[in-house]
């Protein structure tokens, strides 16, 4: 009997012995200390970057901010690196109210008016303008009046007594008087002395004898072009010279029909003809057509 038990005690001491050798062994260099886990034991207790279905930069942190530590910064070339997308740009500036009140502001375009030369009756202004002198010479070289006010004449220019026409219609700009056949303006109503182009005059003088002028070149004429004053309200007041150097009655009317030519004579105003009504002229600013 006491040979079993020692037989049986040998048997138990060998398979512990078997036991202890067949069990891997683990070699460890320095002592771990309490509480640490050998490397190999460790799991990682985040999902490979395959898995996220978090953008890269929110996913790393998360695991920053769980790890205890602070947010990481992203870069766009990390976002390539792992097939993101970049970042869409940031916007570094904030206008504030007072900032956008000093931006540049464009200011509402102004109607830019011109002058033009209006025809009244003989009332003047107080009357309705009975239209535009003409800035076009009609077939006979005079200057007409129009109504429609894309034939008015536009800028005209007013210098020490010499009127001028920017358009230079038949070739002259000045504005003045042609007299067909005499130089003394008649004291009655004849219409011989029409209003035209022509080469400038001397300042005061009598009539000029010339071929200089748009009615019919070629043929002469008594002519005078600086014969322009200005009066009350931008009113423009011609006056003849006759030959003794003395200034006639000048008085405007024009042709009613026809050609409705510009002239000047004596006695328009006392005739009273509707046909060669009186007029007056008066430049306008801002005019618009």
């Amino acid at each position: 009997m006491v040979q079993s038990l020692l037989k049986s005690l040998f048997l138990y001491s060998a398979l512990a012995a078997s036991a202890v050798l067949a069990a891997p062994a683990h070699h460890q260099s320095e002592p771990l200390e309490r509480g640490v886990v050998p490397r190999e034991y460790l799991r990682s207790p985040y999902p490979l970057t395959d898995g996220l279905t978090a953008p890269i930069s929110e996913a790393i942190s998360k695991r920053s901010l769980e790890q205890g530590g602070g947010p990481k910064k992203v870069t766009n070339g990390m976002r390539i690196a792992n097939g993101l997308p970049p970042l869409a740009p940031r916007k570094l500036y904030h206008a504030s109210p007072a900032g956008s009140a000093h931006k540049p502001r464009g200011s509402p375009a102004l109607p830019v008016g011109n002058t033009a030369i209006l025809v009244y009756g003989s009332a003047g202004r107080s009357g309705a303008p009975l239209g535009y002198v003409s800035k076009n010479l009609n077939s006979y070289g005079d200057y007409f009046v129009t109504t429609k006010c894309a034939e008015a004449m536009i800028n005209p220019q007013l210098d020490s007594g010499a009127l001028t026409n920017p358009a230079n219609s038949g070739g002259y700009s000045n504005i003045g008087f042609l007299a067909y056949n005499s130089q003394t303006l008649p004291t009655a109503l004849i219409r011989n002395v029409y209003m035209g182009g022509m080469s400038a005059t001397p300042s005061g003088s009598s009539p000029v004898l010339s071929t200089q002028h748009s009615d019919l070149p070629g043929q002469q004429r008594y002519m005078e072009s600086n014969v322009w004053s200005l009066g009350a309200n931008s009113e423009l007041i011609p006056t003849w010279i006759n030959p003794d150097g003395k200034p006639a009655l000048t008085e405007l009317g024009y042709k009613t029909t026809g050609d409705t030519s510009i002239f000047i004579s004596g006695g328009v105003a006392a005739a009273g003809l509707s046909s060669t009504p009186q007029i007056r002229l008066f430049l306008t600013d801002n005019f618009t057509c």
